[in-house]
């Protein structure tokens, strides 16, 4: 072998060394392999099925408290609501089938937004006695949205519609028990230990203020309504010391008055 070749060979491995040395040095590296440009990925900017029937129910509901509130039950029907909400009679029919199932939507939508709101509202009132009293204030408020109208007017047409009376009442009864017994452990609290009398109480003020709520929808000047509901806050306050007082023991407000004795008769 000439000297020319054996130079020639010798560069030739001195090339292949290096090559392999740098690719060995390669290895276990991110260089090695050649990396994919990174995807971009886009924000979802469509609804799914579940979110687009959720916006029409509610667009839907919204459009019959108004209409319930505005016109009352017998002319809220299924055809104004879908002009209100500015949808097509199908979707009514889609999303709830008839009126009544509607209707009963509209309840347990109102029933949710008041118990949301008591929650928020009673927090402005210390724990005990004064949130007890702040009860009144509560109610007063919730009763006075249009959710709580449209409330009223499903709950008075139960007793002329023969399908919303045969399904209306069980509802209307879990939300007085909800109600009750939401009273009921805001006066454990404030040291109150006769159920019957809170009870009591809480529907008789509830009654009242539906009364009012309905009074307010016909007076001019809905002011002219706050001294009646002063003087239900005044008694309320009255009774709430009186049962605060007798917690360990006393007759009951809720009790029925003893029989006076009948005159004797000579």
């Amino acid at each position: 072998m000439t000297p020319a070749l054996v130079s020639a060979v010798q560069l030739c491995l001195t090339q292949r060394s290096r090559a392999l040395a740098f690719n060995e040095s390669l290895k276990g590296s991110s260089m090695d392999v050649k990396q994919p440009p990174a995807v971009r990925r886009r924000g979802r900017t469509h609804r799914t099925h579940e979110e687009r029937s959720a916006a029409t129910q509610q667009k839907l509901i919204e459009a019959a408290i108004h209409c319930l509130r505005t016109y009352g039950y017998a002319a809220t029907s299924t055809t104004l609501v879908s002009e209100v909400a500015e949808l097509s009679r199908g979707a009514i029919l889609h999303q709830f089938g008839t009126k009544v199932d509607l209707m009963l939507a509209v309840s347990k939508y109102v029933v949710e937004q008041q118990n949301n709101f008591f929650a928020e509202a009673l927090r402005d009132f210390p724990r005990g006695k004064e949130r007890f009293i702040g009860l009144t204030d509560a109610t007063w408020e919730a009763l006075s949205q249009p959710g709580a109208i449209a409330l009223l007017e499903i709950m008075m047409a139960s007793r002329s519609d023969d399908e919303l009376g045969a399904r209306f009442p069980a509802l209307a009864a879990d939300l007085a028990k909800s109600q009750m017994e939401g009273a009921w452990a805001i006066a454990k609290r404030a040291g109150i230990t006769d159920r019957a009398a809170v009870e009591a109480m809480s529907q008789l003020h509830r009654a009242a203020m539906q009364g009012l709520s309905v009074q307010m929808m016909f007076a001019t000047d809905p002011k002219s309504l706050e001294p009646a509901l002063n003087v239900l806050k005044w008694y309320k306050r009255m009774l709430a010391d009186y049962l605060i007082e007798h917690a360990d023991g006393g007759p009951s407000p809720a009790a029925p008055a003893p029989a006076k004795p009948k005159p004797a008769i000579i």
